[in-house]
């Protein structure tokens, strides 16, 4: 585990919870998939593969001219669209919508991903992770896979923690299409030397899908090849700086937006284009996406990026290995 920046605090025995999950899921994968077949733990489901670019916005105040943020720049990225279940499913199912960025350097090739600048962003569509601590996650995963759901209902109810069960029976939805909706860190990340900053991207297109008058078994993908293969879309991807009391390792507290607005650094914008083919597939599955992969300045930080940066790494290896 790397050296905990000065705003972290490890959890007890959170070395140990890592090592058990990441021990789980990967038992899990070996069950769930043939050889050669092997699909990620997490966000397995593609929705779609896309390609855009991500400008840094010009004149940035002193404060947020921070790292990737110093000076006006454009970058070429990947961009995935994913459901969240840990089983692939239809897109109909009520479910968690994720979207990651792959910031690129040098010229893009279609199928090469060996340009990388070393910065992911990864969100989700919900301001807060409701298994906000190592320990809640390691329940999560234990209970559901190798022991009783039912169970860790009964235990969460006894020590307090049902407002777990609410939160994330809140994540399943099913919106008109993932360019639509507005996404979020949930977790934070360093900004510069002591600061620290949670992120946000926030649907600017003028288009907008309509709600479909079914909901198939891939109608969010059929709702962004319709978009764009006529308009474009785009994002603003915003900052917000923490505010003293602002808890970095409980990814279940929000943040607030009154004392902590967010604020514009970038912009992401998605032309239009064709993405389902054969090779955006192709592609999708060897892209790999964590919050370990940032430039120093905007490393990960609190537990529940700690453990998502091992358990990535550690399944990302055994599936490589299972190929």
């Amino acid at each position: 585990m790397s050296k905990l920046n000065s705003l972290e605090t490890l959890e007890p025995n959170e070395s140990a919870l890592i090592r058990e999950m990441t021990d789980i899921l990967q038992r899990k994968m070996a069950r769930d998939y043939p050889p050669g077949q092997t699909r990620r733990d997490a966000h397995p489901k593609t929705v779609g593969v896309l390609k855009g670019s991500f400008a840094i916005e010009p004149d940035l105040p002193p404060e947020l001219r921070v790292g990737l943020f110093a000076k006006a720049q454009s970058f070429d990225c990947w961009i995935r669209c994913s459901n969240s279940s840990g089983k692939i499913q239809p897109d109909s199912v009520r479910d968690a919508r994720g979207i990651a960025i792959k910031l690129l350097a040098g010229k893009r090739k279609s199928s090469q991903t060996d340009a990388e600048l070393g910065q992911d962003f990864v969100l989700l569509d919900t301001p807060v992770m409701p298994l906000g601590t190592v320990a809640l996650f390691r329940d999560a995963v234990y209970y559901a896979i190798e022991s009783s759901p039912l169970l860790l209902g009964v235990k969460w109810l006894l020590t307090g923690h049902t407002g777990v069960m609410l939160g994330l029976l809140g994540l399943l939805g099913r919106p008109n299409s993932p360019l639509d909706i507005r996404y979020w860190s949930t977790t934070p990340y360093l900004f510069g030397k002591d600061q620290a900053v949670k992120y946000s991207l926030i649907p600017m297109s003028r288009h907008r899908s309509k709600r479909p008058d079914a909901y198939t078994d891939a109608y969010l993908t059929d709702a962004m090849e319709a978009h764009l293969s006529r308009h474009v879309a785009s994002f603003d991807f915003c900052v917000q700086l923490r505010q003293e009391g602002m808890p970095i390792e409980d990814a279940a507290q929000r943040w607030s937006e009154t004392d902590a607005p967010f604020v514009k650094v970038a912009s992401l914008h998605i032309p239009t284009q064709t993405f389902r083919t054969r090779a955006r597939h192709d592609l999708g599955e060897l892209l790999k996406f964590s919050p370990a992969h940032a430039l120093p300045a905007h490393a990960p930080l609190g537990g529940l990026n700690r453990a998502r940066a091992a358990i990535y790494a550690a399944l990302s290896s055994f599936r490589q290995r299972a190929a």
